[in-house]
């Protein structure tokens, strides 16, 4: 991978993090001043690392996970550019699902994966 190729996924790894823990944050019915506050940061930075301006070292992304209930491997399996890890988060999705739901579910993902294709 060039560096330049290796910059762009790094940013974009960093916008999809950054969009997750805001994702989580609103669920939560927090503030960005809010969540400052309980992890010791300004308004301003947790603005910069929603937004992907910034990259959170990993204790700031366990603090954050920490202090929005949500598990480490959930928030960084869904910024993950492979298809394993996304396929990873289908399955965690089908949790609870009857043998029936799962079948739409994967009859859906299918078809609109062909429709894509043929795009």
């Amino acid at each position: 991978m060039t560096e330049a190729a290796h910059k762009k996924q790094s940013r974009r790894i960093n916008e999809e993090i950054g969009k997750r823990l805001a994702e989580y944050r609103k669920k939560a019915g927090l503030s960005q001043a809010q969540l400052g506050e309980m992890l010791g940061l300004e308004k301003e930075s947790v603005s910069r690392i929603e937004s992907g301006k910034i990259a959170p070292s990993l204790s700031r992304l366990v603090m954050f996970c920490e202090s929005l209930d949500v598990s480490f491997e959930e928030l960084l399996i869904n910024a993950s550019p492979h298809p394993t890890d996304e396929a990873r988060a289908l399955i965690a999705s089908l949790q609870g699902l009857s043998l029936r739901q799962r079948q739409i579910v994967l009859q859906t993902a299918h078809n609109l994966a062909a429709l894509l294709r043929d795009e």
